[in-house]
């Protein structure tokens, strides 16, 4: 019997040597199911003698958490993904533009920008401090609360404005039973 061959395996993903001698793990995760495009895991790891090693332990980590199932399906944005929600989202016009506005006001200013997988528990909590802070999300102390948005001349009805939280204003306006900020208070 002649020697057995070995087929080699194909590898997952790929080590790509940096300028400053990092290198960069990249592993094939799919396609993108919001923008269609191919979607890779990426890790950095840092110059030294023993780099290559890691580098190949991080491209076996990363190709478990694909074969589990357990790394991000996409690398959108908070903001593409709320612009699809409101692209499929089923309600009355106006119910629509309330939650366009919200999210505007609200949502994107804060963690729009972020990828939607970079999003945890601390960029939450902050988002909810915030809409608990104040409900127009003000940076001045000696803001001022004018009666129109118009120009105008200042009289008794223009006053020092006073912070008012978002989130605590839910339940008792009637828009939900409970009060999402208690939540995290706990």
């Amino acid at each position: 019997m002649a020697g057995s061959t070995q087929r080699r395996k194909r590898e997952r993903g790929s080590i790509e040597a940096l300028p400053r001698g990092a290198l960069r793990v990249s592993v094939y995760a799919g396609i993108d199911p919001v923008t269609g495009r191919r979607h890779y895991l990426k890790e950095t790891v840092p110059p030294g003698p023993a780099a290559l090693a890691e580098a190949e332990k991080v491209m076996r980590r990363l190709a478990n958490q694909v074969d589990e199932q357990r790394h991000p399906r996409t690398s959108a944005t908070v903001d593409q993904l709320l612009d699809r929600y409101l692209e499929n989202l089923d309600v009355g016009r106006t119910t629509h533009r309330m939650y366009t506005k919200y999210l505007e006001k609200h949502v994107r200013p804060f963690i729009g920008r972020q990828k939607a997988s970079a999003i945890d528990a601390d960029a939450l909590d902050s988002l909810y401090a915030e809409l608990r802070r104040c409900q127009i999300h003000c940076t001045d102390k000696r803001a001022v609360d004018h009666r129109t948005p118009r120009e105008h001349t200042c009289d008794d009805r223009c006053r020092r404005h006073e912070c008012k939280p978002r989130l605590s204003l839910a339940p008792s306006a009637g828009h939900c039973d409970v009060d999402p900020a208690s939540r995290t208070r706990r």
